[in-house]
């Protein structure tokens, strides 16, 4: 029995640490993230779709960030593809028959080192409100989707396969029930996928399909074969023929078009030696070369594409790095689209207007109505494809810096002064081109340090606009192997700030560069940290086109840290596969890879999290999905990287893993940003869960950082931009809940500071991105067995004087936010509804009760004001007096109004009801004198009717008292009263004396020698009365009129 027992307590205690660290995830289900944007520059875009007859309805596929659209020509848009497995979209399709049915094609087929992945195809029948998978998993990338023109079963789907690797999943697919069941009708082999799919309208059983062989690795990529090439079928897809006459032999990604005003005609432009654009005027029997200027093609690997004008044959774009068109059936081709942005992906060409042209390229979308001579930029999608991200102490609001895939690095603020939010005019970019690493510096914040690909950075003042390289090896060998220089850059370099010095930065290439003077002089600090392979720094691309523009540059660095404890402490991770640590400022470098258990040699480390709490303590998250391995890697070291744990845990396969983030307050909790979005463990890796709450989308996440003053988790999104969920207290104790019946967290210093309208109407397609709510974030627990408990919330001065209630919450199991706008006591308003009135509680320590049943908790919050503003406390303190003195003459005038309403009302009624029992007979002119009498005093206060246009009365009659109340009452916490505004405020306060006097003799005399006269006109005794509250008045008056009523009659 005693070794039974002993069992027993050994097992409870091996469960313990586990359960101690259980947390409650339904509980999270009511929060949100808060989406700022920005939209002022877009992201990739790989398809426009219009749907014929309703040009106003718009569909923008993106690279990485879902399914857009409009319904109004891009006034405003809604994402309607975001919460499926992937947001990677290749292709779009809309039934010919039917344009609620959508089809989507997972993966984008412009598969260069940012790309994402798919899950093959989705289908919607109700305009993309809800949507089904419809199969093809492992075909990842999706060129094209071609719908039959007459028979809306018959679809075909031309996958491009794995990017990484070879797969049997690749190649045209067609299904003739709607996408229920599949049949592979093209394959060559594991190697070569589906670069574009087209059929002929006039004849649906002849199809060309343009078949790639493209694969990619860290360092190179692969695109051409001499198997590839112009494929067509003339059964609908049963048998399929090489097309040989008239075009090359050796072919990388071709783009083909049918035009459909002529569909004889055929169009090809790809990637060869020998030509860029063939035309077929045979229906593909034999091709002619009509351009070799490669422009129009430029990357081939990237663009490759082609539309032909639905209503002219000859009229033909390309698209490429410009956007170009040929009115000669492809011999020449002109520059159009300017002023938009470059690297062109999509173009919709509406059926029935050729002039009105959608394009989508790197920077999101444009539309033209006169065939492509002017374009309006559509920038009110927040698409941007963010890297890396840092944030600075400006206060009261801190601004977000962040790079950006060509779109370079840019910095705005976190919130606006403004009450409806931050805009695009908010943002402002700081350096050109593919954008990654940026910071200010902490002291001098109009300097910024960020960068480009290949190790190219700069400074930026952002008041000067001057700009400078700072780059320690000033050779630039873009366009040539990354074995030409000296140093190794890879795409995306470490570029980050000391934690320890304001000046001292590092960047790393294939060795690690320390700057003591914030950029201008340079030291290595280290030897080369990489496995420097050659065979890996060779010219990529091949065998059509070479292509170097850092994309592949490898060998080289592309994680780096320095300890938040220990400046001398640093470490580095590169892209094949080493992870090195100094312990002496980089004198002396230590590898240790070779400790870290079961993880595949060569594996990229995307990203090294030292802890902030033990310097021994060290995470490692590694990368391989460009070596087709899509798994979670991340590892923990608690003792300097001698010995290593593996925390991936259950983080499913396909969230392959970009960041790595330890959580500031609490250690056991960890964030992992993964290609499928976020990641929280509260129990070190043993179990991992979604942090994506009620609306953040399936996106990958690539960069977190909790501010460090704030204590907001800010998440660069590439595909979504910035998601901002403000302030963490609450999920940092999650774990703590678990015996919790209810809980009010700590809540976070609130500033005070002014909300004001700096423009009129910006219209509805203006992006306006939310600043969060005005005032103090209060977060609060319910656990399930108190959901049914009633909740308050009060607010307590530092002198235990309840100031404010908040009556309506959320008793609902879960955590919840409630938000005190930091308004004090409800002054009652003239009339019911909303329009209570109240000031600005002053600065300083206030305690926030959380009142559930006969228990409570409290919390103090510290109020304090916007250090922007030149603040001088007696004088704050003194306007506050003054507007509080004007809110208490307002409102006691107010009360006294209230009675005349009172009595207005009741002799009112007394009138009617003396009308209807006497069908007229008995007059009522007294009544009527006493209504004017009352209505007249009225006016004599106030300009203001309850039914009146409040606009109107505003231009056409002069304020009375109880206006001129109503204009005055800010308690300003910078400029003083002037001496007109102190007279005034004497002025009002005589005036308020003599007219409550006045109308209290009023309501005596109402009271008396009006009820004495009607006793004596109309035998009713004492039908006027004050008495009791407004709300219970009109009942019991009810009562009382009926008796007198019966009397009268």
């Amino acid at each position: 029995m005693f070794k039974r027992i002993t069992i027993i307590l050994l097992l409870s205690l091996i469960v313990l640490p586990l359960s101690a660290q259980s947390v409650d995830e339904e509980s999270l289900s009511g929060l949100q993230w808060r989406n700022i944007g920005p939209a002022i520059m877009g992201g990739r875009v790989t398809d426009v779709e219009g749907v014929v007859g309703k040009p106003s309805h718009i569909y923008v596929a993106t690279a990485s960030g879902g399914l857009w659209k409009t319904e109004n020509r891009g006034t405003t848009w809604r994402c309607i593809f975001e919460k499926e497995n992937t947001v990677s979209i290749g292709d779009i399709a809309i039934d010919p028959k039917n344009p609620e049915v959508i089809w989507v094609g997972s993966g984008e087929s412009n598969v260069r080192n940012s790309g994402s992945i798919g899950d093959g195809v989705y289908k919607s029948i109700d305009g993309g409100k809800t949507w089904q998978h419809m199969g093809l998993s492992e075909t990842e990338h999706i060129s094209r989707i071609v719908i039959h023109p007459h028979n809306s079963d018959i679809v075909y789907v031309g996958a491009l396969g794995h990017a990484y690797g070879p797969n049997n999943e690749r190649g045209v697919f067609r299904s003739k029930d709607a996408g229920k069941t599949w049949e592979k009708v093209l394959y060559i082999d594991k190697k070569h996928g589906v670069a574009d799919l087209d059929i002929d309208p006039e004849n649906p059983n002849v199809l060309y399909a343009a078949m790639w062989h493209f694969e990619r690795k860290p360092w190179t990529h692969t695109s051409g074969s001499t198997e590839g090439g112009i494929f067509r079928t003339t059964d609908g897809g049963n048998n399929w023929n090489k097309i040989t006459a008239g075009l090359p032999k050796l072919m990388g990604r071709a783009g083909v078009k049918v035009a459909p005003s002529d569909p004889k005609r055929v169009y090809v432009i790809a990637e060869t030696q020998k030509g860029v654009l063939f035309r077929s005027d045979n229906r593909g029997e034999s091709f002619t070369t009509m351009c070799k200027e490669e422009k129009i093609v430029g990357r081939g690997f990237y663009y490759a594409d082609l539309r032909v004008d639905p209503q002219n044959s000859n009229r033909v774009y390309a698209l490429a790095s410009n956007l170009y068109y040929s009115v000669d059936g492809g011999k020449n081709f002109a520059v159009m689209s300017r002023r938009t942005h470059v690297d062109y992906h999509a173009l919709w060409i509406n059926p029935q207007d050729p002039s009105n042209l959608w394009q989508g390229q790197d920077g999101g979308v444009a539309v033209s109505y006169d065939r492509g001579k002017k374009w309006t930029y559509i920038n009110n999608m927040p698409l941007c494809q963010v890297y890396q991200i840092g944030v600075d102490n400006n206060a009261p609001f801190y601004n977000i810096h962040f790079g950006l895939q060509d779109n370079g690095c840019w910095t705005g603020p976190s919130r606006t002064y403004r009450p409806y939010g931050i805009l695009n005019a908010d943002w402002q970019m700081v350096s050109f081109g593919d954008g990654f690493f940026i910071f200010n510096h902490p002291k001098k914040p109009h300097l910024f340090i960020s960068e480009a690909q290949g190790g190219f950075a700069v400074i930026n003042d952002t008041r000067s606009k001057e700009e400078s390289s700072i780059t320690p090896y000033a050779k630039v060998i873009w366009g040539g192997p990354v074995s030409e220089g000296k140093y190794r850059f890879h795409w995306n370099s470490p570029l980050i700030p000391s934690h320890h010095n304001d000046d001292t930065i590092y960047f790393a290439g294939n060795v690690v560069f320390r700057s003591e003077d914030f950029g201008k002089n340079w030291q290595i600090i280290s030897p080369d940290l990489t496995t420097n392979d050659l065979r890996k720094q060779q010219t990529a691309g091949g065998p059509v086109w070479q292509e170097n523009t850092a994309a592949e540059y490898h060998c080289a660095i592309i994680s780096l840290s320095e300890s938040p404890l220990d400046a001398n402490l640093l470490w580095a991770g590169t892209d094949d596969g080493n992870l090195h640590v100094s312990k002496d400022q980089g004198k002396n470098w230590t590898n240790v890879i070779e400790n870290i258990p079961k993880l595949p040699n060569n594996s990229p480390v995307s990203h090294i999290e030292l802890s902030r709490t033990d310097k021994n303590v060290v995470y490692a998250a590694f990368d391989r999905h460009m070596l087709d391995d899509f798994h979670a890697y991340i590892y923990k070291s608690s003792d300097g990287g001698k010995t290593w744990q593996d925390i991936s845990g259950n983080i499913p396969t396909k969230s392959y893993v970009w960041v790595v983030r330890e959580d500031p307050k609490n250690p056991q909790i960890l964030y992992a940003g993964t290609e499928m979005g976020l990641y929280v463990t509260y129990n070190n890796g043993k179990h991992w869960f979604k942090l994506h709450l009620k609306n953040l989308p399936t996106v990958a996440v690539h960069d977190i950082i909790i501010h460090p003053r704030d204590n907001d988790m800010i998440l660069g999104t590439h595909g979504r931009g910035i998601w901002i969920y403000d302030d963490m207290t609450a999920l940092q104790n999650l774990s703590k809940l678990e015996n919790k019946d209810v809980e009010l967290f700590p809540i976070r210093t609130v500033y005070s500071h002014s909300k004001k309208m700096m423009r009129y109407g910006i219209g509805d397609g203006v992006y306006v991105a939310p600043n969060p709510p005005y005032g103090a974030l209060i977060d609060y627990y319910v656990s399930k067995n108190m959901s049914k408990t009633k909740l308050k919330l009060e607010i307590y001065n530092d002198k235990g004087k309840l100031i404010r209630s908040l009556n309506k919450l959320n008793n609902k199991h879960g955590i919840h936010r409630m938000v005190w706008n930091l308004q004090g006591k409800k002054y009652k308003a003239r009339f019911k509804g909303p329009q209570s009135l109240s000031i600005e509680v002053l600065p300083g320590n206030y305690r926030v009760r959380l009142v559930y049943g006969d228990k409570n908790i409290e919390k103090t919050v510290s109020v304090k004001v916007d250090p922007n503003i030149p603040y001088d406390t007696k004088q704050h303190k003194k306007n506050y007096e003054y507007a509080t003195s004007v809110l208490e003459m307002r409102e006691s005038l107010y009360k006294d109004l209230q009675k005349l309403d009172i009595i207005e009302m009741q002799v009112k009624q007394l009138k009617t009801r003396i009308a209807q029992l006497s069908n007229g007979k008995v007059s009522t002119k007294i009544l009527g004198s006493y209504v004017s009498k009352v209505k007249k005093l009225k006016g004599k206060m106030e300009r203001y009717s309850k039914d009146a246009s409040p606009s109107r009365l505003f231009f056409s009659k002069a304020p009375k008292l109880a206006d001129e109340l109503s204009f005055f009452g800010s308690a300003n916490k910078q400029f003083a009263m002037t001496a007109a505004q102190i007279a005034y405020l004497t002025d009002l306060k005589n005036r308020h004396a003599k007219a409550r006097k006045e109308i209290q003799a009023f309501i005596e005399q109402a009271l008396s020698e009006w009820n004495a006269k009607l006793l004596e006109e109309y035998n009713v005794s004492n039908w006027i009365f004050l008495k009791i509250e407004k709300k219970t008045q009109k009942k019991d008056h009810k009562k009382n009129k009926e008796k007198k009523d019966h009397k009268s009659k």
